[in-house]
């Protein structure tokens, strides 16, 4: 496999590069923002990304996109990510929302959706985890009723990003009872319209996910994404652009992550010891194989070809470089006896405490082994 950029991909990396300069000429090192800060600067780059035509790129032409393909919407979001760029406050719409309605939606909610979600002004979440059915999806209990018009819809969701800002809710829920799990559920573009929302506080004290209560909501028919009954097939859509649009986010991320640890080294002077550097090189190795397998992966995808098990090897080796990269750092840290803001010290702490959840969100370590053990392996199911 080549893995170095064609020429029209270069010239589009090119071309990205030169508007992200000047777009985040002004935007602050997210990682010394509070959180309420971060989000406002993800609010104004949402803004901009509209403004700049970048929102829909792999959308096609005429539902307002761009018409390009999933690399290159991996390339921009790359490029953004090693420019340090917010995440954009309404990526569940860009990424998910749109083109999962451009997948199975009708022409009537295609037109009402899209071009709210290019302009900025819908903003989505994902409602599909719940309290006692998160990596077992299919399991979910969160229940809609038929009635006139529509359904009234009962249960709770958690892990929920942005749901404090959102306005839809890609929803799912079962509705029918008595047939198997992954037969009876059906994907809702839901308004937030009577959703209770509460915001999980995390270890690091960010209040970044939320839970959601549904009492009784409605939601009308023309809401229902893909027909009564097919929201299994609808979630796996949704599901495999997530996949895509992070492939590249993934290295880059544990690239900055291995490269804050050597800096940390620097500062304290253990740069040249040679257990840090046995330690960093492994790290270095891990981060550089979730590039080539990113690099594989949207590949395969470009060639037609749909993601497999080898995502899951994937994020869950990004999750342990991450980890392992922050833990160190703090470590030294602790051994230089300093743990104090003005350093960046804080800082490190925070994001080794905000690592500890990347081996439970986007699936869990368990539920991504046990993928890679019976889709590579063959090994039994162990549930």
């Amino acid at each position: 496999m080549d893995f170095a950029d064609s020429d029209t991909d270069l010239a589009f990396r090119h071309e990205v590069g030169g508007w992200l300069d000047k777009a985040l000429a002004d935007v602050p090192d997210q990682e010394e923002l509070t959180q309420d800060e971060r989000e406002h600067w993800s609010r104004v780059w949402q803004d901009r990304l509209c403004a700049g035509n970048w929102a829909g790129l792999s959308w096609p032409t005429a539902h307002g996109g761009r018409g390009m393909d999933a690399l290159a919407q991996a390339v921009f979001n790359e490029e953004a990510a090693v420019r340090g760029a917010p995440y954009p406050l309404n990526g569940v719409g860009m990424m998910l929302a749109g083109p999962t309605i451009i997948a199975h939606g009708t022409d009537a909610q295609q037109a009402r959706h899209l071009p709210g979600i290019l302009r900025g002004d819908e903003y989505w979440c994902q409602g599909f985890s719940e309290p006692g059915s998160g990596s077992d999806l299919a399991s979910l209990t969160t229940a809609a009723t038929r009635v006139d018009g529509g359904w009234r819809i009962n249960g709770a969701k958690i892990w929920t990003s942005n749901a404090h800002n959102a306005s839809r809710c890609l929803l799912l829920a079962r509705t029918d009872a008595a047939a198997p799990k992954h037969e009876g559920i059906t994907y809702f573009l839901a308004p937030m319209d009577g959703f209770t929302v509460r915001s999980l506080v995390m270890i690091n004290g960010d209040t970044e996910f939320n839970e959601m209560f549904l009492d009784d909501v409605f939601v009308a028919d023309d809401d229902v994404l893909g027909g009564v009954g097919n929201g299994w097939t609808v979630a796996l859509t949704t599901l495999a652009f997530e996949r895509g649009s992070m492939a590249l986010n993934l290295w880059v991320w544990a690239r900055q992550a291995v490269d804050r640890l050597i800096d940390v080294a620097v500062e304290r002077g253990v740069a040249d010891d040679s257990a840090f550097v046995d330690a960093v090189g492994a790290l270095q190795c891990d981060a550089e194989a979730v590039r080539i397998g990113s690099m594989r992966m949207l590949g395969e995808s470009r060639a037609g070809g749909v993601p497999g098990p080898e995502t899951s090897a994937l994020k869950s080796l990004w999750a342990r470089v991450v980890q392992n990269a922050n833990r160190l750092a703090v470590q030294l840290d602790e051994a230089g006896g300093v743990l104090v803001d003005g350093d960046g010290a804080a800082a490190r702490m925070r994001r080794y405490l905000r690592a500890r959840a990347h081996t439970i969100e986007g699936g869990t370590e368990e539920v991504q082994k046990s993928i890679l053990a019976e889709r590579v392996l063959r090994l039994p199911r162990s549930r």
